[in-house]
Parts: C-alpha cells; sequence; structure tokens
C-alpha cells in the first residue's frame, strides 16, 4: 500500500499547481463579495461558496450560491442563518486522466490516454430547520450535466448532455461550546450516485478548528454490473469569522484497488 501511494504522489505532483489555482481562484469567487460595502444593520441573505479538489488522477471544482427565499417573498431581510426556505444555484466541472493498457484484437496490448470530462449545473430549492444544537439542511431538485470521454483524443462513447435528479442533506451539531459534528450526504439519480462525509471538530480557538473526517463515494457501473466505491480517510483544518470560512483538508482515498492523497480547499461568504 505504502508503494502505490508513493506512486500516486508522484503522478499527482505535476497536477498540483494548475489544480492547486483552480481551488483558490474559486475559493476568491466565493470571498470576492466582501470587497463590496456591507450594510452593518442588514442581516446576512445570501450565501456564496466555492472551491476544489485534487485526488490521484481526479481534480474538479465547483461553486454555488444559496438566498434565504423569506426575505425575497416578504421583502423584509431574514437571516440566512435562522430557519426557512432557501433556494440554491450551482455549477461544477471535473476532469479524470490517465493511461491504460487495453488489449486490441489484431493488435495486442496497446497503452492509451483516457480522458474524461465533466460539467454540472443545478437549481435546488431546500429548507434549514434548527432543532436544539442540531442545525438541518435539506435540499432537492435538478440538474443538468453534459460528459466527454475521449481515448487518444477520440471520443469513446460519450454520454453527452443529460438531466438527473439531485438531494442534498447537510447537518451541523454542536457536540459542546468548544466541539462540533458535520455531516452531508447527496443523492443523484443518474447512476444511483451517493456521498457523503463526516466531519469531527474541535475549536482550539473561537476561529480555528481542527479533526479528523471520512469520506464515501459510490455509483452502480455504466458497463457491467456492480458498484464503484471510494472511501476516504483524512484531517481538516478550518478558519472561521463572522462572515464566513475557509477549510482545508487532505487524506488518502482507497478504492478498494489502488490508495491516493486527496487534498481539497473550500470558502464559504455571507453577506
Amino acid at each position: 500500500m505504502l508503494r502505490r501511494l508513493r506512486i500516486g504522489a508522484a503522478a499527482l505532483m505535476p497536477r498540483v499547481l494548475p489544480c492547486a489555482c483552480c481551488c483558490l481562484a474559486a475559493a476568491v469567487l466565493a470571498i470576492a463579495p466582501a470587497i463590496a460595502p456591507a450594510v452593518a444593520d442588514e442581516p446576512p441573505t445570501v450565501e456564496v461558496s466555492g472551491g476544489g479538489e485534487i485526488g490521484g488522477h481526479l481534480w474538479s471544482a465547483y461553486a454555488n450560491t444559496t438566498v434565504a427565499l423569506s426575505g425575497l417573498i416578504a421583502g423584509v431581510p431574514k437571516s440566512i442563518r435562522e430557519d426557512g426556505w432557501r433556494l440554491r444555484a450551482g455549477a461544477g466541472y471535473w476532469e479524470y486522466a490517465r493511461r491504460h493498457t487495453i488489449w486490441i484484437s489484431g493488435l495486442g496490448e496497446r497503452s492509451v490516454h483516457r480522458r474524461r470530462t465533466g460539467s454540472f449545473a443545478d437549481l435546488l430549492l431546500g429548507y434549514q430547520a434548527g432543532i436544539g444544537p442540531l442545525t438541518l439542511k435539506i435540499f432537492a431538485g435538478g440538474a443538468y450535466a453534459n460528459e466527454q470521454r475521449l481515448i487518444d483524443g477520440e471520443d469513446e462513447g460519450s454520454i453527452g448532455s443529460f438531466t438527473a435528479a439531485r438531494v442534498l442533506v447537510e447537518s451541523w451539531y454542536n457536540l459542546t461550546p468548544n466541539a462540533f459534528a458535520q455531516f452531508d450526504a447527496g443523492w443523484t439519480s443518474r447512476l444511483d450516485a451517493l456521498t457523503a462525509r463526516g466531519r469531527l471538530g474541535y475549536r482550539m480557538t473561537p476561529e480555528i478548528s481542527a479533526g479528523p473526517e471520512v469520506g464515501y463515494w459510490s455509483a452502480d457501473r455504466e458497463l457491467e454490473a456492480g458498484r464503484d466505491d471510494i472511501i476516504r480517510y483524512g484531517a481538516f483544518i478550518r478558519y472561521e469569522w463572522s462572515a464566513g470560512e475557509i477549510s482545508l483538508s487532505g487524506g488518502v482515498a482507497d478504492d478498494g484497488e489502488d490508495s491516493n492523497f486527496y487534498a481539497s480547499l473550500n470558502a464559504l461568504l455571507r453577506f
């Protein structure tokens, strides 16, 4: 396993800088509105977030905006931290690329370069509820996506555009004044894809917290029976202030056959 981790890290390094730039660009997009002047008497009604991730042969970036509908409907600003209906719009991009050895009839074994890319945009309606120390958010809606598959630069049966249903659940639980638990999960109808992430955090100072994290991804295989699964083990560090937060995490992702390092950067701003 250690040998596979070293190989994964070596393969990852040539792409660290460009992928990190994408992560930082998405984070900057999330923080940029802070430059605009804010009205102190008005509660935050909009939440903007962005970020990205690198790991193994895959990298991705995303950005989304969530609006508190209560303020829009009633005409009276209502903090996005309070209970109420939410509307979230988001978009993202991912890319997977690596070399494979395949068998071609009449030619034998050949080394080929496979590249897959995907982009998506979604629109979700949700509700946030505070139940004692628990804050729970549930979103549901649809996504429009496009995926391309290339082998040595030639199309390899690209899926193209499609639509899918999507459900997200986000939760935060204050265990003590200095400790918290966070659990997020999602489901997408295409390939019955499931995602989940759990964190346990401890506030070392009012602004800085850190702790372990675990993640899970699973989806049906497209060309054969069964499912693919990835389990992640890592740690995170988080910095928060009155209007937002930024977090960095990293660890190991294991798909049952190989293990690779991963790193993610996320930022959030309320205004």
